[in-house]
Formats: C-alpha cells, sequence, structure tokens
C-alpha cells in the first residue's frame, strides 16, 4: 500500500482494507506472494465464514466511524468465493468508499459485472504484466485475450477498468508497450511495482532491477505517460512505486491524478500503519501483503486494537529504525519498500536495494 486519499477538511486518511476474501484462484502466476507463503494452508482450511466477514464489516465501519471507508476484495480470485455476493450485499448502501476488486478475469461476464455495479463496486483491477507471451508465461495460456475481453466487459457495464502490471528485469522491455496498449484500448487506470521476491517468487532476487538502472526506467517511463497525456489521453498512469517520490516532485504526482474524487487528495509512499490493514482468508492481519508479517488476527481482535497495540505494527511505524532511509529528506514521500528490504535481507528495516540514493 503505497498511495491513499486524504480528506482535504480534516487531512486524515481514509482508512481502507485490502482484504483477500479468499485464496482459491485458477491461476498460480510464477511471482505470486500466496503460494509458497507460509500462510496459505491455513488461508486454504480456515476461510473465514460469512458471519465473521459480516463481524469485521462491522468493525470497520466502527472504526471509521462518520468518515469514508475503503475496501478492496482480492484474493486468490474473490469471484470464486461462494458466498461472496452474500458480502457484497452486506456491504451495500454503507459508508465504504472506495469499494473495489482486485481479481481474475476468467469469471467476469456482463451479468457479473452488473450485479458488482448493483452493490457498490467502482473499480475492477486486472493485471498485465506484458503482450501476450509474456503476461501468459507469468500466468497461464490464454489469460491475456481473456483480460482484454474483461475489460471491455467493464467498460460496458460501467465499472472503471484497473490494471497493474508487476515489473521485473523479465518484462521491463514491455512495460511502454503495455502502456500504450491500455491508453489505446482507454483503460481507466494504470500501474505497475517491483516485483517482490516472496511466495512463489522467492528464489527470483535477480529479477529486480539495477538502482541507476531503474531510476532512468522511470524518467523515461514518466516521459511515454506525458506524451501520451499531451495526445489527450484519459487513462490515469499511477506512481505507486514509493521510488517515484525521489524522481518527481509531488505537485507533478497529485496534478496527475484524475481519478481522485473532489475533496481529497493523495499521500504518497509507504503506509504501513498509517491507512490501514491487510487481512488474509483466514483472519490474519498484515500490515502489508508483501511483507510476510502477521500484526494481528480478526474477528478475534478488534481493528483498532491491532492497528493501534499490536507490538510488531508499531515497531513498523519507527522511522528512527530505518538503516538508511531515516536520514533521507524524502523519507516521508517514500520511505522504500518495506517488504522488498525484507525479502533481500531478512529485515524489514534495512535499506531498499532498488533505491540509488
Amino acid at each position: 500500500m503505497c498511495v491513499c486519499l486524504i480528506d482535504q477538511k480534516t487531512g486524515q486518511p481514509i482508512f481502507s482494507l485490502q482484504w483477500h476474501i479468499t485464496a482459491k484462484c485458477d491461476q498460480k502466476c510464477k511471482h505470486c506472494y500466496m503460494y509458497e507463503s507460509p500462510f496459505y494452508k491455513s488461508e486454504r482450511e480456515n476461510e473465514l465464514l460469512l458471519s465473521d466477514c459480516k463481524a469485521i464489516i462491522d468493525d470497520f465501519l466502527d472504526t471509521v466511524g462518520h468518515r469514508k471507508g475503503g475496501i478492496c476484495f482480492t484474493g486468490g480470485d474473490p469471484l470464486l468465493r461462494n458466498d461472496f455476493f452474500d458480502i457484497l450485499e452486506y456491504t451495500a448502501g454503507k459508508n465504504i468508499f472506495p469499494l473495489g476488486i482486485a481479481g481474475n478475469s476468467y469469471h467476469l461476464d456482463f451479468e457479473t459485472a452488473l450485479r458488482l455495479k448493483k452493490y457498490g463496486v467502482i473499480m475492477y483491477q486486472i493485471s498485465l504484466d506484458g503482450l501476450k507471451e509474456t503476461h501468459d508465461y507469468f500466468r497461464k495460456p490464454g489469460s491475456f485475450d481473456d483480460a482484454l475481453r474483461a475489460y471491455k466487459v467493464l467498460k460496458k457495464a460501467g465499472i472503471l477498468s484497473m490494471c497493474m502490471f508487476t515489473l521485473s528485469r523479465k518484462n521491463m522491455n514491455q512495460l511502454i508497450d503495455v502502456i500504450r496498449l491500455v491508453a489505446e484500448i482507454g483503460l481507466d487506470g494504470f500501474d505497475f511495482d517491483r516485483i517482490v521476491p516472496v511466495g512463489s517468487a522467492k528464489d527470483m532476487k535477480e529479477e529486480i532491477i539495477d538502482p541507476f538502472e531503474y531510476r532512468e526506467f522511470l524518467l523515461e517511463v514518466d516521459n511515454e505517460y506525458k506524451k501520451l497525456r499531451a495526445k489527450g489521453c484519459r487513462t490515469q498512469f499511477g506512481y505507486k512505486d514509493n521510488l517515484w517520490g525521489l524522481v518527481l516532485d509531488k505537485e507533478t504526482l497529485i496534478s496527475t491524478q484524475n481519478l481522485v474524487p473532489e475533496g481529497y487528495s493523495l499521500k504518497r509512499g509507504c503506509l504501513i500503519g498509517k491507512a490501514g490493514l491487510c487481512i488474509l482468508a483466514d483472519g490474519s492481519a498484515m500490515a502489508c501483503r508483501r511483507l510476510p508479517v502477521i500484526v494481528g488476527k480478526l474477528p478475534k481482535q478488534r481493528i483498532r486494537e491491532i492497528f493501534y497495540e499490536s507490538p510488531v505494527l508499531n515497531e513498523l511505524k519507527r522511522n528512527d529504525r530505518l538503516s538508511k532511509c531515516s536520514s533521507c529528506s524524502n523519507l516521508e514521500n517514500c520511505r522504500g519498500c518495506r517488504a522488498v528490504a525484507y525479502a533481500f535481507f531478512g529485515d524489514y528495516f534495512g535499506e531498499d536495494p532498488g533505491c540509488w540514493l
């Protein structure tokens, strides 16, 4: 979690949940953080009951109070959970904003998309990790073409279509091609982030791009964004990776966010312990899904209790413990990626191996 909405009236961030509602999935991506994680077996065998999910939603609403709070349902693939629409029905009409889904394309037809919209889903994210051959290599044969089909379904149903790209040395030469593709087909949003060598990707440290090469690459990508915007492209190109904060000034980053609702602005940088939690299918709470550290358990504990009282999470919030980032002038807009640091050095306070400073 590297960006969040800030209420301009109160200055407070929108509290959000990244909720992995199920571990069921139709594919086994080569860079997936779920498979081969120490939590996967429990997620499959101890999926929260519908009553547990409703209790967590109630707790979430109590936590955010009169302020809005957002939930992104993901997985696995949320549509593979048998009672997912019962969960969505329970969230409908409540003070939840934004409400989104990050999942696969395979079970998303027009009728399903209309049901999602009926219950308040405003955005749906489907990944592209390269052009057809490369994307299908990372995910599974046929997944590229099906993603393009699903984007059309979302557009027809009036749900914002979002694309995420997991960046590695293997597919970096296709990122700009994918950016041009999503602009051509008119997707609403696009972003990318670096691969984190955890889970199925635990042996893929060599896929991390060298720091100075990465800096030049970011500048090249931003130049492509500018060219497309100058041509009238309406796709929102995101700056999710914390290291963007070392390349572009804050005003530039904010001015490009055309999907930010009126009355809100963006907060950048690592948001661990600042604006939300991640929940696994078994109710385990994490500060970040790509950082394999459990900070609490829901619904046994309350969200507020975990967020403010978890010893592990309170430790993660400390900037003074950061090995090199603590003295950086870009600390508040970056903080490095704690998940990548942990994957490389076994220390979530370690340096970000992608940082050129």
